[in-house]
C-alpha cells in the first residue's frame, strides 16, 4: 500500500524537525500521539503492541509518548476538571482498558478507541445488548443479577433461576464474567452441582450463562478489523481446552474464514464505532459465524505473525487520516 505524504497533513519526505518537533505542511508544530497503558499490569503483547505503534507512527515523523494513568493526574475541582495538561497531543491510542479514565481523557482529546466502544466491549453483557436486533447470531445468554454482599445470597434464593438456566440452556454450559479477558474467566459447566458452586463463587461478580456451541469447541475465528474493514485473520485452535485462546495453549494458522464471517466482523465493529477491534467468531452447526467477543483492545503479536498482514500500519495509517496532526 503506497500513500502520498499529503494525505497525512505533514511532510514526511524530509521528516522536517526542529528542536525534536516536526511540522506540517502549513509549519505549524505538530502534535504528538499519546500511548496510554496500565499503571500496573505488564504484557508481552501490550509491550509488542507499543513498540510497533512507535515504529510506525516514527516512520512518518510522527512523536509518541508512552504514559500510563497514573502518570497523567485526572481529577476534579469546583465544576472544572484539573489535571495533565493534554494540548501536545493530538489524540491517545488507549490500551488500558479503563472506562472512568477514558471518559474523562476523551473530555480533552480524541480517544481510539472511544470511551463508549471501549465500554460496550468491556462487559459482554452489553455488547451483545448493542448487538441484538442486528442480524448478527449470538448463542443464547442470560444473565446474572446483582448481589449487593455475600451474605445476601444463597442457592434457596438462586434456585428458581437456575431451574430456568438449566431449561434453556442445558448441559454442558458456558458461564462467563461480563468483565474478562483472555479467556481466563470463561467455564464449562457439566452439571447442576457445578454450576451452584460456581454462582457460589461468583455470587459477587456480573456473569452470564451461554449455550455451550459444541461445533466450535476448541476452535474460533479471530478477525481484525481496522476502520470497518476486515484487514487479517486466523483460526484458533485447541486441542487441549474448550477455548481456543492463545493465552490458554490455542495455536493460530493461517486460515482464511468464509465472506461470511469477514462481513460479520464488519459489521460488529460498525455497530460498536470501533476505530479498530478484534472480533471473535464461533462455528455454528451449519458453519455460520456465531459471534463470541468483541475486544476494543485486540493484540496484534499473534495475528501479524500468522497472517503476515502489518495490522500495526493500516491502523496507523487510518489514524493519521481520521485526525491530521
Amino acid at each position: 500500500m503506497s500513500y502520498n505524504p499529503s494525505e497525512l497533513y505533514y511532510t514526511s519526505l524530509q521528516g522536517l524537525k526542529q528542536e525534536g518537533m516536526a511540522y506540517n505542511e502549513t509549519g505549524i508544530p505538530m502534535k504528538k500521539v499519546l500511548i496510554l497503558t496500565n499503571s500496573f499490569r505488564e504484557q508481552a503483547p501490550v509491550e509488542y503492541k507499543v513498540k510497533r505503534l512507535k515504529e510506525v507512527f516514527a516512520s512518518y515523523g510522527v512523536s509518541t509518548d508512552v504514559r500510563s494513568a497514573k502518570d497523567l493526574p485526572a481529577g476534579f475541582e469546583d465544576s472544572e476538571t484539573v489535571g495533565f495538561d493534554f494540548s501536545p497531543y493530538g489524540f491517545a491510542i488507549d490500551l488500558d482498558k479503563d472506562e472512568q479514565y477514558a471518559y474523562f481523557l476523551e473530555t480533552k482529546i480524541p480517544l481510539v478507541n472511544s470511551a463508549k466502544s471501549m465500554s460496550l466491549c468491556n462487559n459482554k453483557f452489553m455488547t451483545y445488548l448493542a448487538l441484538s436486533g442486528s442480524g448478527i447470531r449470538m448463542p443464547y445468554t442470560l444473565p446474572s443479577h446483582l448481589c449487593y454482599t455475600k451474605g445476601d445470597f444463597s442457592l434457596g434464593k438462586e434456585k428458581d433461576y437456575l431451574d430456568f438456566v438449566e431449561s434453556k440452556l442445558s448441559y454442558p454450559l458456558i458461564v462467563k464474567n461480563c468483565y474478562g479477558s483472555l479467556g481466563r474467566q470463561v467455564y464449562l459447566v457439566r452439571d447442576r452441582k457445578e454450576l451452584e458452586s460456581l454462582e457460589t463463587n461468583l455470587a459477587l461478580e456480573q456473569h452470564l450463562f451461554q449455550k455451550f456451541v459444541k461445533s466450535s469447541v476448541g476452535q474460533d475465528f479471530r478477525i481484525l478489523v481496522v476502520g470497518g474493514k476486515a484487514v487479517a485473520w486466523m483460526k484458533r485452535k485447541n486441542d487441549h481446552d474448550f477455548r481456543s485462546n492463545i493465552a490458554l495453549g490455542g495455536v493460530g494458522y493461517a486460515v482464511e474464514p468464509p465472506e461470511e464471517y469477514k462481513r460479520t466482523a464488519e459489521k460488529a465493529a460498525s455497530l460498536l464505532g470501533l476505530d479498530y477491534g478484534g472480533v471473535d467468531l464461533l462455528i455454528g452447526d451449519q458453519g455460520e459465524p456465531v459471534l463470541s467477543e468483541v475486544n476494543s483492545n485486540a493484540f496484534f503479536s499473534e495475528i501479524e505473525k500468522i497472517s503476515r498482514v502489518d495490522v500495526t500500519k493500516i491502523l496507523v495509517e487510518r489514524l493519521l487520516r481520521k485526525y491530521p496532526l
